[in-house]
């Protein structure tokens, strides 16, 4: 597909502003030179081909918001080795962060360091969501991705949404009540705005937060710092007013030149979000993580990241007279985390530049259905799903978590 000569400027324009921002304020980055494997399969290989060459069954499943789903319905060796297999598995859903995609979930090359297959094998029922506007969800029954429409949205949609269909298709398909959900990122502030309304918290046995964000007040983000002095209406001639950094074909035709010195050069169009720190990452699996990255998201979801980190914790700003149409007021009304209801253990970094331990910290307190907090000192915001060591920092204690709390379904 032919990009149109605007999207051509606009990502020109994205990447001048990657690098500029980039030699200014990200730390120093590691000089180690890895060379680009261009036989390795996983380079090609889509999610479900991921999970399918681990040995693992797979499903896809597609529901409207839109959403769409990747299912690992059972572990490598056993169809449900957990104890209470005769009624059923309990199901976990696993929703990425901003400009991710559920890949991340099983992206590394050992089974036992991807929380996606470490769960799996621990007798769940996984469900992977890819949210609205991402490589795996990016169609609509009533407008396509060359339209405006397609892209007016932010994590308020995607919290009011595309959330609470997760969860109910989830239910439905496996006749649980109640499910686990895992966050990273963006992720976990879908759960804090969602879970804020009791029924929708209801249905949680279990919420782990990983890198929990939702005041962004200390956030080191570069993007966000440059955005949040322009006002919305900039921010959408700047950028445009569809796609964020899309997982266009053109660009994964580009990753194996920009990539081939250093791969890590790849990860700074994420690193303009949410920092970066490969000093937890595998190099060498580097260039596979990042054939499938970025994912995608809207510049009005980006915009409104920008929004909070200058206003707070606020639903998004249209401006007196848009604000007037969505939410009947002139301004955007906020959220209270106060309201804020499920069952929720934290993991959050000391080297985290989007989730701050600062922002932490100040949200802690105010969250009374807190269970356990863990803070690792070295972690930044993408080691919590890249991390080389993450199984053995997180996911094997998180996953006992969610047994513990894990609740299943009764016999068909």
């Amino acid at each position: 597909m032919r990009l149109s000569t605007p999207v051509l400027i606009n990502l020109t324009l994205l990447i001048t502003i990657i690098y500029v921002s980039l030699a200014i304020q990200l730390p120093k980055q590691s000089t180690t030179h890895v060379e680009w494997d261009s036989n390795d399969p996983d380079l090609k290989r889509n999610i479900s081909q991921l999970i399918v060459a681990r040995g693992y069954p797979e499903e896809d499943h597609h529901v409207v918001t839109p959403d769409g789903f990747i299912r690992i319905p059972a572990g490598r060796y056993k169809a449900n080795p957990n104890p209470y297999g005769a009624n059923g598995k309990a199901a976990i859903v696993l929703q990425h962060g901003v400009e991710d995609i559920g890949t991340s979930w099983v992206i590394q090359e050992n089974v036992y360091q991807s929380f996606g297959f470490i769960l799996a094998d621990a007798g769940f029922d996984v469900w992977i969501s890819n949210v609205r506007g991402t490589t795996y969800s990016n169609s609509s029954i009533n407008t396509n991705p060359s339209e405006k429409a397609f892209w007016a949205w932010s994590f308020d949609q995607m919290a009011e949404y595309d959330l609470p269909t997760i969860l109910d298709y989830v239910r439905g398909v496996t006749n649980n009540e109640q499910v686990g959900y895992v966050g990273h990122s963006q992720g976990t502030t879908m759960g804090f705005i969602g879970f804020a309304n009791e029924t929708i918290a209801a249905k949680i046995n279990l919420f782990v937060a990983l890198a929990p964000v939702v005041r962004v007040t200390h956030c080191q983000s570069a993007l966000l710092d440059v955005l949040a002095d322009f006002d919305i209406v900039d921010i959408l001639e700047l950028l445009g007013e569809k796609a964020f950094l899309p997982d266009t074909p053109t660009l994964q035709h580009l990753l194996p030149i920009i990539c081939g010195n250093d791969p890590s050069l790849c990860s700074n169009s994420l690193a303009l979000i949410m920092g970066w720190d490969t000093s937890n990452i595998n190099n060498t699996r580097l260039p596979v993580i990042m054939a499938h990255e970025p994912g995608g998201t809207s510049v009005q979801n980006v915009a409104h990241w920008a929004q909070a980190k200058k206003h707070g914790y606020y639903k998004f700003n249209y401006g007196p007279i848009g604000n007037l149409q969505h939410y009947g007021q002139l301004t955007a009304p906020a959220y209270n985390i106060s309201e804020f209801r499920a069952p929720v253990i934290f993991y959050y970094g000391g080297n985290d530049y989007l989730a701050d331990p600062t922002d932490v910290e100040w949200l802690i307190p105010q969250v009374p259905s807190l269970l356990y907090k863990k803070f690792l000192p070295t972690y930044s915001h993408l080691d919590f799903v890249w991390g080389e060591n993450a199984y053995q920092d997180i996911y094997d204690e998180a996953a006992q978590w969610l047994l513990k709390y894990a609740t299943y379904p009764n016999s068909k």
